[in-house]
């Protein structure tokens, strides 16, 4: 058995915003073939960074009381080759809307790490595994 890991996706109240955020943060390329008034994806390796608008929650039968935004519960982790990429990018996103919550530092267990929350809450780290 082969398995990968294809999507991680999030529920946005704006797609493109969101989708924008990240692909201008990160320089990542659009999935432009998959795009549409409700969905975005860009690509990161051998995975896609899915947007999908809040028509998603009825669509995939999720409970109606599914929350959109300020999601803390699960964040995406995207790992750079050195520290002042962590340190550069952390200023960038901040200086595009994001809202740094722990300002880059060393963790228990070695990496340089910073935590933030994207424009819709969403938290997010961008980690160097030393």
């Amino acid at each position: 058995m082969n398995i990968s890991l294809s999507f991680a996706s999030m529920i946005c109240r704006d797609v493109v915003t969101q989708a924008d955020f990240y692909r201008d943060l990160f320089d990542l390329p659009e999935t432009v073939e998959l795009a549409s008034e409700h969905f975005r994806a860009l690509r990161i390796g051998d995975t896609s960074l899915g947007f999908n608008a809040p028509q998603a929650i009825s669509l995939l039968d999720l409970p109606e009381s599914t929350p959109l935004g300020g999601v803390t519960t699960t964040f995406w982790t995207f790992e750079v080759d050195t520290d002042d990429q962590v340190d550069a990018l952390t200023k960038k996103a901040v200086s595009t809307g994001a809202v740094c919550i722990k300002e880059p530092y060393t963790t228990y267990y070695g990496s340089h790490q910073s935590v933030l929350l994207d424009l819709e809450g969403n938290a997010f780290r961008i980690n160097n595994t030393n």
